[in-house]
């Protein structure tokens, strides 16, 4: 996103301002809105220029690193004095964002919701202020043709380390009725460390891989543990983040090594089909409610109900950027979809007595369809 478009969505606001604090490590919209990656707390002041509060020591750093128009520092605004004044760093730093937002003509501050309450009240005190609710979510919706390559260079990592991952899987030996690699059993442990490290060769980190097998597998988020079953499902959820770009990918198979019952391979074909479905249904204009429905129709062809914790139990699908999960929404609440959108499509059917099936694919928004960012295979049965 241009440094243009950014102050044009902070003038859309209808404030004169926009003050965001924090690190942009945890925080998207200040890593979005500065391109400056800190773990340390700083402040961004969008007016009709981008303006950078940083300390003194990372003045250079944040100079030639991100897209500020003015980078200043807490030294500019004397905050040594003022922690002497105040016997507070706190305090002191909040004196220094109430002189560093009036020096800057505001009158109307827009801050988000999420500013800190002993900040957000100060301000509250000095300025007439709006409370805004996530600003930057709509337009961090859609992507540019920059951040599409960014999150496409991460789903390519993201295929390499599932290839890792089914491979371990395919290389082992289904014995007593759990997978044996190398002389030891396979472990969840074992696959999510390998694809822990292929990432990281790659530049990637992940959050927490999901490599969960057997019954386990019938709750969505669980991230799996301990040996992995022959004959059962195993799901393997992928969502890295590239450590340059800071954008995330998405990606989930679900395999068997050896012979998986009846119920699998019926719920394997009818979540391959319902995926289908929605990934036929997916261009611009569509709603996101109208993709879920796709899928649930599906599902519910096929004879697969949703009822209390079985079936198909959460969204089609959800954003993807600089969060891994962002606008929009593939949902029975999901808003119009958007050319440039990046979303995932990834339904799932889930049995606490049978286990769990989900496939999950990363597509782009077009204006007549949709561009799949991901060509991992999709075979139930791995030989």
């Amino acid at each position: 996103m241009s440094r243009d478009a950014v102050v044009g969505a902070v003038r859309a606001l209808g404030v004169d301002g926009l003050l965001l604090v924090g690190d942009s490590v945890c925080d998207a919209d200040i890593y979005y809105a500065s391109r400056f990656l800190s773990s340390d707390r700083f402040a961004v002041l969008i007016t009709d220029r981008i303006h950078l509060l940083v300390s003194s020591m990372e003045r250079a750093r944040a100079s030639s690193e991100s897209k500020a128009d003015v980078v200043e520092t807490t030294s500019d605004y004397s905050m040594k004095s003022r922690i002497e004044e105040f016997g507070s760093a706190d305090k002191a730093y909040i004196k220094v964002l109430e002189e560093f937002v009036s020096k800057h003509g505001i009158s109307h501050l827009g801050i988000p919701s999420n500013t800190p309450a002993g900040i957000y009240r100060s301000l509250t005190e000095q300025f007439e202020t709006s409370l805004l609710d996530k600003p930057f979510e709509h337009i961090r919706a859609v992507k540019t043709p920059e951040e599409i390559s960014a999150i496409a260079e991460v789903q390519e990592a993201c295929e390499s380390a599932m290839e890792v991952a089914v491979s371990l899987i395919k290389k082992s030996k289904p014995t007593g009725g759990i997978l044996v690699f190398d002389g030891k059993p396979l472990t969840s442990e074992r696959v999510r460390s390998a694809v822990e490290l292929r990432l990281a060769e790659l530049g990637c980190e992940t959050l927490d891989t999901i490599v969960c097998g057997g019954l386990m597998s019938s709750s969505p988020h669980s991230r799996g543990s301990g040996l992995l079953p022959a004959d059962m499902p195993i799901v393997i959820d992928i969502f890295p983040r590239s450590k340059s770009s800071r954008y995330f990918a998405d990606m989930t198979r679900t395999v068997v090594r050896g012979e998986p019952s009846v119920e699998i391979v019926e719920m394997y074909q009818a979540v391959k089909i319902a995926q289908e479905a929605g990934l036929k249904c997916i261009k611009e204009g569509v709603s996101g409610a109208d993709v879920h429905g796709a899928v649930c129709r599906t599902f519910d062809d096929f004879g697969y109900t949703e009822r209390e914790e079985c079936g198909f139990i959460h969204s089609t699908g959800h954003g993807v950027g600089l969060s891994i999960h962002e606008r929009p929404s593939l949902s029975e609440h999901g808003g119009t979809l958007r050319s440039g959108n990046v979303v995932t499509v990834e339904p799932g059917l889930y049995y606490p007595d049978i286990g769990g099936v989900r496939l999950e694919d990363l597509v782009v928004v077009r204006e007549n369809g949709c561009e799949n960012l991901t060509a991992f295979e999709k075979e139930l049965v791995i030989r």
